[in-house]
């Protein structure tokens, strides 16, 4: 099974609801470029929530498939409404953005540090081989 999920890739995320963007153009005059810079970025955060979802569904499936016979129905259930609430503070706080609320970068940097160890796989990773 080879699934393709980093976390590195979400990385650039964590600058797009910042604002330095924006509040460089608007310093050097150009509040219109400001305000569209503003909105795609915020549009490119929501993409990566959704990329985010979709690594989180395929790393829970892995996890599942690997316990096959042995099932912890309470760690999955508990996986998966721990990175749903996660995943919907991280869209609450692209909202905050629209409204321009200066917490938005703050809460979703503290969200994706939460979800980050949901979408990592070190359970799922290949046993060394003993000698």
């Amino acid at each position: 099974m080879a699934l393709d999920v980093t976390v590195a890739r979400f990385n650039p995320m964590r600058r797009l609801l910042s604002g330095e963007d924006e509040k460089f153009l608007v310093r050097q005059g150009f509040r219109r470029e400001a305000s569209r810079v503003r909105a795609n970025h915020r549009q490119f955060f929501f993409g990566f929530v959704d990329m985010l979802e979709t690594d989180f569904g395929a790393v829970h499936a892995a996890r599942k498939r690997a316990m096959a016979g042995n099932w912890d129905f309470e760690t999955l259930l508990k996986e998966r409404l721990t990175a749903a609430y996660y995943l919907w503070a991280l869209r609450t706080a692209g909202y905050m953005h629209f409204m321009n609320l200066p917490q938005a970068a703050r809460v979703a940097d503290a969200c994706f540090e939460r979800v980050r160890p949901l979408i990592s796989m070190p359970a799922l990773a290949p046993a060394a081989v003993r000698a």
